[in-house]
């Protein structure tokens, strides 16, 4: 059986921060270092035959740092994923969080900038495997017919009560004060399966049970997506939030890829 990915991407800078400093990668896409997110959803359906990805970035840093951060993951992504070369999907994956981290700190080191960050999570599709990196608490959920289960790893501290646990992983941490080791994993996928890859601006404003209740629904995967953004902004919007949902479709015998978004992402 020939699979195709449906995908819609929603970017929001929400209603309390200033600026936005998420970014991401979708259909070749990603946002400006400065920017206001999405100004409309980017959606669109891609075969697997092109080992599609998918990846959000949710930088961290005063000033413009945050937003810097994460856009020098997006387009460095980019870059990589373009050029690929490495036939093994783990390594590249691997080599590739190694490669982004080194931008960011270069870009730290050249510029006098004590600290800036970004988190990082990752969905790539192969021909019969889908894998999933990331790194901080960007997180990665998937769901069939059965359940949703978060299959992202949160690199954040425990124990912590009564404010958000702080990371222990994130991209920006220089090679001499600590080695980054993102969390890579490997799974079948079947058709009529559901990703979800998300910043926290949305994990922060919705419980896994209210974000379950929204994902099964028999809507399109764009009226999902915007229904997820749209709780999230109804609850306050306290966070930039950034939003990919994709599903596993059967490929129609005539269909052919396409897209369609706004013209506030793209390569620069």
């Amino acid at each position: 059986m020939i699979f195709q990915i449906e995908y819609a991407a929603l970017c929001h800078t929400g209603f309390v921060r200033g600026k936005n400093q998420d970014n991401f990668w979708c259909a070749n896409m990603f946002l400006r270092s400065e920017n206001n997110g999405l100004p409309g959803m980017l959606a669109g359906m891609i075969d697997v035959s092109t080992c599609p990805a998918f990846a959000i970035f949710d930088g961290m840093g005063g000033e413009q740092q945050g937003e810097m951060a994460a856009y020098i993951a997006a387009s460095q992504f980019h870059t990589l994923l373009i050029n690929r070369t490495q036939s093994d999907a783990r390594l590249f994956l691997l080599d590739t969080c190694t490669g982004l981290n080194r931008k960011i700190c270069d870009y730290q080191k050249e510029n006098g900038i004590r600290q800036m960050g970004t988190t990082a999570a990752i969905l790539l599709f192969g021909q019969e495997d889908v894998f999933i990196c990331n790194i901080g608490d960007s997180r990665i959920y998937y769901y069939n017919s059965k359940k949703m289960t978060q299959i992202s790893r949160d690199h954040s501290e425990t124990g912590v009560i009564g404010r958000k646990p702080p990371l222990t992983q994130s991209l920006g941490i220089p090679e001499t004060e600590f080695l980054i080791e993102p969390y890579v994993a490997k799974g079948a996928y079947n058709k009529g399966d559901r990703y979800l890859i998300c910043s926290d601006g949305l994990t922060d404003m919705l419980s896994d049970k209210e974000i379950l209740n929204i994902i099964t629904s028999r809507k399109t995967i764009p009226d999902v997506a915007k229904e997820l953004m749209d709780t999230a902004l109804n609850k306050g919007g306290v966070d930039n939030t950034t939003v990919i949902l994709c599903e596993v479709q059967k490929q129609s015998r005539f269909s052919n890829n396409k897209r369609s978004g706004p013209d506030g992402a793209r390569p620069t």
